[in-house]
Formats: structure tokens, sequence, C-alpha cells
């Protein structure tokens, strides 16, 4: 058995500079994925600011004179430009995935390529599930609470108090909270894997040890010189 997985790891093993190479080749095709859907999803840059807006949009519905704002002369530019580059990951994450798993899975067992692969397929599901929870019901829910701080018309003669937002910094906190709950809902798939991995058994194994070994050393007697 020993000889049969020493034999697998001899198979994937390679000299660092041939690692390198690989790395090399990985990053360009990941790169260059990112790359087309970026060019791609540019030019369905309203499309997606569409989306990404349209919680607020419903939360301002039949109400005039509802817009963002932005106050530098290239800031709408570059925000759309960021959001083309968000949805470009989201859209490349297959590609990116599948080539960082063809740089690790050479050295790994068969036995332990055969436990990632459930993860493989759980690991978008779980984060487009957790950026559809933010979506759908996180986001206007926090957006209706935000917005209630309005005074339109001011409270005992002050000025009112009305949202003017920004665009940038409006879609940098959604896109902000659809990435953090789909990276939440990945936890799930880490203790998992942990477990599977056993390095939740050899944690506990080697604080165990390490207690162990710290009591004796308290129940051993002093010797005298």
């Amino acid at each position: 058995m020993d000889d049969d997985r020493e034999a697998e790891l001899e198979e994937g093993r390679m000299p660092l500079l041939d690692h390198l190479k690989e790395l090399r080749n990985r990053l360009i095709w990941s790169l260059s994925a990112i790359g087309i859907a970026f060019v791609i999803c540019y030019q369905f840059k309203e499309h997606i600011y569409g989306f990404l807006v349209h919680p607020l949009a419903v939360i301002f519905e039949g109400q005039t004179g509802r817009h963002l704002i932005y106050t530098g002369l290239t800031e709408a530019f570059f925000t759309y430009v960021k959001v083309s580059l968000w949805a470009a990951i989201c859209l490349a994450f297959p590609v990116i995935a599948s080539q960082i798993w063809k740089f690790v899975a050479p050295g790994l067992y068969k036995n332990e390529r055969r436990a990632f692969y459930p993860y493989l397929f759980a690991t978008p599901v779980l984060f487009a599930m957790g950026a559809a929870l933010a979506y759908f019901v996180v986001i206007p829910v926090a957006w209706r609470f935000f917005v209630s701080f309005e005074t339109p018309t001011g409270i005992d003669g002050g000025l009112p108090i009305v949202l003017e937002a920004k665009v940038n910094e409006y879609l940098s906190l959604i896109m902000t909270l659809l990435l953090g709950f789909g990276v939440a809902f990945q936890l799930p798939v880490l203790l998992t894997l942990m477990v599977s991995c056993r390095m939740v058994e050899k944690a506990r194994a080697r604080r165990e040890a390490e207690e162990e070994a710290e009591l004796a050393g308290k129940g051993k007697p002093a010797t005298s010189a």
C-alpha cells in the first residue's frame, strides 16, 4: 500500500522549474479567461449596473428625483470598469477553479483527489446560494432600514436629510456584501474538507500530546545535583 502511494506521488513529482512553468501556464489561462470575460461583460455594463442597483430602485419606485451621483470626472467610467471586472471574475470562476485544480491535483493521492471532487461542485453552488440570500433577502431589508433615516421635511425647523448616494460607493458596498455572503457559505465546505483530511483530528491529537507532555513535566520530581 505504501509503495502504491509513493508511486502515485512519484508520478506527479517534478523539478522546481517545471512547477514554475506549470504555475505560469495556469495563470495565463486564468488571466486570459478573466480578460475575455471582461470584454464581454463591459459590453453589458449598463445591464450589470441595473441588476446591482435594482434593490435600491425598488425602494425608490414611484418617487421622483431619485438618482445616484458621481462627483469625479472619471468616477463613472472606472465604476463601470470595476463592475465589469467583478462580473468577469464571477463569470470566469469555473475556468479559474479548474486551473487551480489542475495545478494542485498531481500532488494528491488518488483517494484525496476523489475526496475533493464533491467540493469542486459544491463550492460554486454554495457561493451562489450565499450571494442570492444577500441579494434577495438581506440587502432589501438593510436598504429599507438605512433609507428610513431620511427626513425630507426636516425636524423642528432643521435641514432635511435626503439620500444622495454616490454610484461607486453604492456598487462597492453591494459587491462586497455579495462576495462576503458567498464566501461565508463556503464554511461548510471548509469544515467538511478539514474533517475529510483529518486536520481536526490531527490538531486535537497534537494539542492533547502537548497537554500530556506539559502535565508530565509538571509531575516530574526535581533532581538534586
